[in-house]
């Protein structure tokens, strides 16, 4: 059973007597996974209590799917730059690819924002955002090549000077675990781009990417 922010497993255990002379003692159970990579344990207001048949069952809380953002060299998506500062010149293409370690099927990965800062903090108030609210901001520029529709998620960006300013960039991703079977996770992008009313989620970073100034 899934939620808008939560997937909810339930199952019962029977335990026997050792003669098996009495019928078996049932204990329901459940346990809640967050879908949000990156929620917070504070945040988990859950009622989880419809789903349990008896009372005084037990339940838990799982912990939210890992993610992993990568910068890749190419558009294949297949060899990716080591851990550190990677140096690019002005107009590369940016081949960013981000996996979740989930083993459900039934969840897919949904890119939310992802936006560069000068600063290696996802909370950095200047902000240039390459997808917001799960679209391209500037299609020209930047290209969504696989939202929703796997674990793995994958975009593509022109690197360029932001705000005529040379210093180091990162970029910065939020995303959330969308469940398949009970909606279409696939988003749907107009020309128009809806403003965002929701809590943005902690991202995940990759950087420092610096600028090679070639001089002719």
């Amino acid at each position: 059973m899934t939620n808008n922010t939560h997937s909810i497993y339930s199952n019962s255990l029977f335990i026997y007597s050792a003669n098996n002379t009495s019928l078996p003692e049932r204990f329901p159970f459940s346990c809640v996974y967050p879908l949000d990579t990156e929620t917070s344990v504070g945040s988990l207001d859950v009622a989880i209590r419809p789903n349990l048949e008896l009372e005084g069952a037990n339940s838990g809380v799982g912990s939210p799917a890992s993610a992993s953002m990568y910068l890749f060299q190419n558009s294949n998506y297949t060899q990716p730059y080591p851990a550190g500062s990677v140096t690019l010149p002005v107009g590369s293409a940016l081949y960013v690819g981000v996996s979740v370690g989930e083993t459900d099927p039934r969840f897919v990965v949904v890119l939310d924002d992802c936006y560069a800062t000068h600063s290696s903090s996802p909370d950095d108030v200047m902000r240039h955002f390459l997808i917001q609210n799960k679209c391209s901001t500037n299609r020209r520029q930047v290209t969504v090549v696989e939202s929703g529709s796997s674990l793995q998620a994958r975009f593509s960006a022109l690197l360029f000077l932001f705000d005529g300013d040379y210093r180091d960039i990162y970029l910065h991703c939020s995303l959330h675990l969308c469940d398949q079977r009970a909606s279409s996770c696939s988003p749907v992008c107009s020309g128009r781009r809806r403003r965002s009313v929701s809590t943005p989620v902690k991202p995940i970073t990759i950087g420092p990417i610096s600028w090679d100034k070639v001089v002719e």
